[in-house]
């Protein structure tokens, strides 16, 4: 069979293409089971391997990682001028029985009109989403993980935080549940605020923040934190542009004399967070909210066409960025 496994989720990916190679391969070894870096290997070199004979063996898995040629974002890799996309097709239309292929990509944003996606439609390929969990089921799932996984106590109110710094990010519960697990056996909200970084919502309202004060040095400082982490920049800039339209949406409003707890209703945020965007109302003009929203939206254009480097782009935005 063919499969393939998409989301943002990469820690969920390697858990169901496990699962998969665990059905078909009780055992495995490097006849029987080969791995491919999509980044650093063409499509026909994984091909060669899925047709071969599973020596030893009556069936074989071949994986191939990383197949940034199905994202939506347009990434720029040196192998692509070689890549053989018509032999992948060919191949998802007649596939070794012997062999499993599995196709995975950390990503939520895929290209649906590219060919080898439309023959894995076309030809019941199995396509698996990994889809993101509610914030109940979250809730459900940190409350779980620290009990089963962990075998530690942990407090109602650091449930609660720490659900809220993870948002939803099953690589980050994991890598903050253990350093957690380590530091105590008894997790308290301090011991979570103490250990998890908050998460990028609030950094990205900390960059603009930033950004708005004039702070361009401290914004670009935050960023280069951010990407150890390996924060994607087109993640930040729509956040940023998100952060930017609710300004000037918290701006009209009070133009229409909304008053705070009135503006926060209307839009669903908590008047603190109103509250803090008027205090920019003379610092900047709503002509330039709308100039700086399609600057943004160049940035995003750019790096998804692959134009540019998205960490340039993105951080020559930070550098360049002014209020009038």
């Amino acid at each position: 069979m063919i499969y393939f496994i998409y989301g943002n989720q990469n820690i969920r990916i390697k858990s169901q293409t496990k699962a998969i190679v665990k059905k078909d391969l009780p055992e495995t070894d490097e006849m029987n089971y080969v791995r491919f870096d999509g980044n650093l290997t063409v499509v026909q070199e994984c091909l060669d391997e899925a047709c071969s004979l599973p020596l030893g063996y009556d069936f074989k898995v071949v994986i191939l990682e990383n197949c940034y040629f199905l994202s939506k974002e347009r990434v720029k890799n040196k192998i692509e001028s070689d890549q053989d996309y018509d032999a992948l097709v060919k191949y998802i239309e007649n596939p070794n029985p012997q062999c499993d292929l599995i196709l995975t990509l950390a990503s939520g944003e895929i290209d649906t009109k590219h060919k080898v996606y439309k023959a894995l439609e076309a030809n019941n390929a199995t396509i698996i989403p990994i889809k993101e969990p509610t914030a109940q089921e979250w809730n459900e799932v940190v409350k779980k993980y620290c009990a089963e996984k962990l075998g530690v106590k942990i407090d109602y109110d650091a449930i609660k935080e720490l659900t809220l710094r993870t948002n939803g990010d099953y690589g980050l519960l994991s890598n903050s549940g253990k350093k957690l697990a380590l530091y105590t056996d008894h997790i308290t909200l301090q011991d979570v605020v103490l250990m998890v970084a908050r998460p990028l919502e609030d950094n990205s309202f900390q960059m603009f923040n930033y950004l708005l004060n004039g702070q361009n040095s401290k914004a670009i400082g935050l960023y280069r934190d951010l990407k150890v982490s390996n924060t994607n920049p087109i993640t930040l800039t729509g956040m940023l542009a998100n952060q930017f339209r609710l300004l000037d949406q918290v701006f009209y409003l009070a133009s229409q004399k909304y008053t705070v707890d009135d503006t926060a209703k209307e839009l669903g945020i908590k008047p603190i967070r109103v509250t803090i965007m008027s205090k920019f109302y003379r610092k900047i003009k709503p002509q330039r909210i709308r100039e700086i929203l399609e600057e943004l939206f160049i940035v995003d254009k750019n790096i998804k066409s692959g134009q540019v480097d998205r960490d340039y782009a993105f951080e020559l935005f930070l550098i360049n960025f002014r209020i009038d």
